[in-house]
């Protein structure tokens, strides 16, 4: 189980890496030139292979499984956001009720194909795993966005109110 505290050490590890990135630290190709995300992305897998003591192989076929999915669903995001930016220009304009109906209905649709994706790529990693295994990856998915989402307000509260905001 990750610690509360490692998650936030390493978050402001992160935090402060892109801080130092984004004020031209002039470190081209040095370690810490690896934006946030993705080091925390990085990380995320590291700490999945422990857990779940997958082996290089077996890592590799998870991770295309991972990244097929992830794309697939980022995919499908763009195109929910497209209907809701349209349904809120529609809201705006007052256009008829016919015009919102229609694109609640295609918003409906693709969080449909959103659950689809998710039951597949959950019923493909199921077979891969061991039950044991399986059972972890699920715990480690929900306890691991947790820990990220309480570090960062952790972050936020103690971080100090700086002049002029």
């Amino acid at each position: 189980m990750i610690s509360k505290i490692a998650v936030i050490c390493f978050i402001v590890s992160v935090f402060f890496s892109v801080d130092g990135i984004a004020q031209g630290s002039g470190r081209e190709g040095g370690r810490n030139s690896q934006p946030g995300p993705e080091r925390l992305e990085r990380f995320r897998k590291m700490r999945l292979v422990e857990i779940l003591k997958l082996n290089e192989d077996d890592a590799v076929r998870f991770f295309v499984k991972q990244t097929t999915h992830e794309d697939h669903v980022r995919d499908l995001m763009k195109s929910r956001n497209e209907i809701l930016d349209d349904m809120d220009s529609a809201v705006r304009q007052h256009d008829e009720s016919k015009k919102v109906d229609g694109l609640a209905d295609q918003l409906m649709a693709v969080d449909k194909k959103i659950f689809e994706e998710r039951q597949r790529y959950q019923n493909d990693v199921r077979q891969m795993l061991t039950t044991e295994q399986f059972g972890k990856f699920l715990v480690f998915e929900r306890n691991f966005g947790r820990q990220v989402r309480d570090a960062l307000e952790e972050m936020h509260q103690d971080r100090p109110e700086r002049p002029g905001r």
